[in-house]
């Protein structure tokens, strides 16, 4: 899923995010016969991530990668709760929650304000849809992991916050709720550290995306600095701060599994868990959008590219493969021989310039296990404009995505590597 672009508007974004180099100290001498500090244990920076049928509120899901992701009041240790089913999306950036979901579980979260004491509300467009509501703050933890004062989105679902202005829900219907989704929530951890960026802290006309909204209502696009967007939460880590390594096994039927797990890892060459490979690994760089460039199947025209975790399908477009017209999978590709062998060459931007040639099948639906929800050949029709490796492209391969002015192992992102 995107939040930074949209198919109205494509912007060039250059983040403004920094990380503070290492500082690498050798010491030697006496210590007096006193025994040296033991260092301290390393934080947790392992976390589940389960692909399964989805919540119960809307069960049916298919290739959706949940997490369950702990939110505080800020500051408090008891006004918390944990929620699940919150989807993995490396394609967006920060965390957003159903309003029901978090009302469910008794826990109120104080909005953000502007210089007026208006509600800061957003309006953020994704590939089915916008989601709206206002910007609050948080402290959220994984493993062992914990972000402070993170300011995340309440999709507002049960309209207890100022009302949609006009543009948001004209490109596409609201999605707010728990069936739009198909999740309780939705976890960016993509290669940017905000989701809109300098874009939305200084335009000349402000863009609309976040607005001020009065006690009466009314809503006014404005720009909003750097530290009040969304936030990455992994880019607000005291440590493991520089990216995430996702890794799930491959099916273990080629016509769905029920069931699949694995792990998100925090951090890259932060810890002895999450080293980069020495060799054998592609590194593509992504560019101001977040995107490398893929050319399709023997082509000739280099298509922006992402490796986006909450598309359920590898979505590209090739009007000679037959689309679905019944069933549960209608708008994928059934084609007439299944499965299809197919390949893309990826190309990364800027410095991390790698060239790779990708290999993938996609399989006629029909065929599928009924009720399973993690499919490995499953494709969709994208648009002509973009090629999307989702979620299938993630089933057995360690897959590495780096944040913006963030180092580690040798690079520095934004990148995608696997």
């Amino acid at each position: 899923m995107r939040t930074r672009l949209n198919s109205a508007l494509r912007f060039n974004f250059a983040l403004l995010s920094f990380a503070a180099p290492a500082l690498l100290c050798a010491c030697f001498g006496s210590n007096n016969g006193t025994t040296p500090p033991s260092a301290p244990p390393p934080v947790l920076n392992t976390m589940a991530v389960t692909v399964d049928s989805g919540p119960a509120a809307a069960t049916g899901q298919i290739n959706h990668a949940y997490v369950t992701v702990k939110v505080c009041s800020p500051g408090s240790q008891s006004q918390c709760a944990s929620i699940d089913h919150v989807l993995l999306d490396t394609g967006s950036w920060g965390l957003r929650l159903v309003g029901s979901v978090l009302a469910a579980n008794s826990i109120a979260l104080s909005a953000e304000h502007d210089a007026q004491n208006q509600t800061i509300e957003e309006c953020a467009t994704f590939g089915g849809g916008q989601t709206w509501g206002p910007v609050v703050l948080a402290d959220i933890s994984m493993a062992g992991e914990v972000a402070a004062n993170v300011p995340l989105q309440v999709m507002d679902d049960n309209a207890a916050g100022a009302p949609p202005p006009a543009v948001c829900g004209a490109n596409g219907t609201l999605i707010n709720d728990v069936s739009g989704f198909g999740a309780n929530g939705v976890l960016g951890i993509g290669v940017f550290v905000q989701d809109c960026g300098a874009a939305c802290a200084a335009a000349t006309t402000p863009l609309p995306i976040y607005f001020g909204c009065s006690s009466a209502g009314t809503c006014t696009a404005e720009n909003v600095a750097l530290s009040a967007q969304v936030t990455n939460p992994v880019a607000m880590f005291a440590a493991d701060n520089n990216g995430v390594i996702i890794d799930l096994p491959n099916t273990q039927n080629a016509n769905g599994d029920a069931t699949l797990s694995g792990e998100i890892t925090f951090g890259l060459a932060t810890q002895t868990d999450n080293p980069l490979p020495l060799t054998g690994l592609t590194v593509l760089g992504a560019d101001s959008n977040g995107e490398f460039t893929a050319t399709y199947n023997g082509g000739t025209t280099a298509l922006p590219a992402l490796l986006d975790s909450a598309t359920d399908s590898y979505a590209f477009d090739d009007p000679s493969i037959a689309a679905c017209t019944t069933g549960d999978f209608i708008g994928y590709y059934c084609p007439a021989v299944s499965p299809q062998s197919l390949f893309a060459v990826n190309t990364g931007a800027g410095a991390n310039g790698a060239v790779s040639t990708v290999q993938f099948a996609i399989a006629d639906p029909s065929a599928f296990v009924v009720g399973a929800a993690a499919f490995v050949n499953l494709g969709g029709g994208g648009g002509s404009t973009s090629f999307t490796w989702g979620m299938p492209f993630f089933y057995g391969r360690k897959i590495f995505i780096a944040i913006d002015q963030r180092s580690g192992g040798g690079f520095t992102g934004p990148y995608y590597a696997y």
